[in-house]
């Protein structure tokens, strides 16, 4: 009796889903580093059982209309904003995430992010690689902010929230956090009085209607004059519209971004602006966590095939 069939989105190595050996036939899209376009996704899945992916692949009713044997989605990512969790439900088939597997990458991110941008390393190295500094030596001009002695606000209190605290307490930061049901901790506000207080304020939320543009003009504007904002939560948690009107004005002394209201389109008036880092929705995409959490989804999947209680069921 033939293997069923699952589909993995991106090239990856065979050991990375080893915990379907002996169970499934996997097939893996090898485009080298590019994701694989729909339609060549769509026609892979057909005769599919399980489906896994990195998060990049949108799986609504077109895409399950493609999947007549479908029984299992694994998203080898924490967020699941790229299910369409009803639609999914609606059909019986099974949806499993991997909630703590790019947590640790995600936080050394943050904690990057934070030090580029208030010690201007991204903009320092334009200046040296361009020739700049070769006409000359500016010893006033690098000044940046210290760490150590700005207070972190974060948006959110999970488990990517914990290592960003636990980091920036070991740089010497004041730590504050708002969560969406107050618990009135020693280190928890209110998002209003977050927003008022902080030097930094990072966002790390899942979207959802409830979090969609969380951060927009009127937080914006809560904010301290000359604080710095970072998302690496997704995209459509911040305005972004909004967010580059504060950085015009001045309001934010500046910001860091790796993801996008809708990537990978970026508005271009942040190219220009020296106080801005920018990255490409790298938050998990170290080489140990993107191996986990691929064999993690996988894992799940293979429970799955041998009947057994899955790891991280989404319902």
């Amino acid at each position: 009796m033939p293997l069923p069939n699952v589909l993995f989105s991106l090239n990856a190595p065979s050991e990375h889903l080893s915990p379907l050996d002996g169970l499934a036939e996997v097939r893996v899209l090898n485009n080298g580093v590019a994701k694989a376009p729909r339609e060549q996704i769509l026609r892979e899945i057909r005769d599919c059982v399980g489906f896994i992916s990195q998060g990049e692949v949108t799986v609504d009713a077109e895409f399950l209309d493609a999947a007549p044997h479908l029984k299992i989605v694994a998203n080898a990512a924490m967020g699941v904003d790229n299910l369409d969790i009803d639609e999914i439900r609606s059909r019986g088939i099974v949806a499993v995430n991997t909630p703590s597997a790019f947590a640790e990458s995600t936080a050394d991110l943050t904690l990057g992010l934070m030090l580029d941008l208030t010690r201007r390393i991204s903009e320092s190295d334009r200046h040296v690689r361009t020739g700049e500094w070769s006409k000359g030596m500016e010893p006033l001009r690098w000044e940046g902010t210290k760490l150590g002695e700005l207070t972190l606000g974060i948006v959110g209190y999970g488990r990517i929230a914990k290592l960003v605290e636990s980091r920036a307490v070991a740089f010497g930061m004041e730590v504050i956090h708002c969560r969406s049901r107050f618990c009135g901790g020693k280190s928890e506000r209110t998002l209003d009085d977050l927003l008022a207080e902080a030097d930094i304020v990072v966002t790390l939320v899942p979207l959802t209607e409830e979090t969609h543009h969380l951060i927009n003009a009127d937080r914006l504007a809560k904010m301290k004059v000359g604080s710095f904002f970072l998302n690496v939560a997704r995209g459509k948690v911040m305005d972004e519209a909004a967010v580059v009107e504060a950085l015009q004005s001045g309001h934010l002394a500046g910001a860091a971004f790796d993801v996008f209201e809708e990537e990978p389109i970026v508005s271009e008036e942040l190219f220009a602006m020296e106080n801005v880092v920018l990255t490409p929705h790298i938050g998990g995409a170290s080489r140990q966590q993107r191996r986990s959490g691929r064999m993690e989804a996988a894992a799940d999947v293979a429970r799955f095939l041998r009947g057994e209680e899955l790891r991280n069921d989404l319902f």
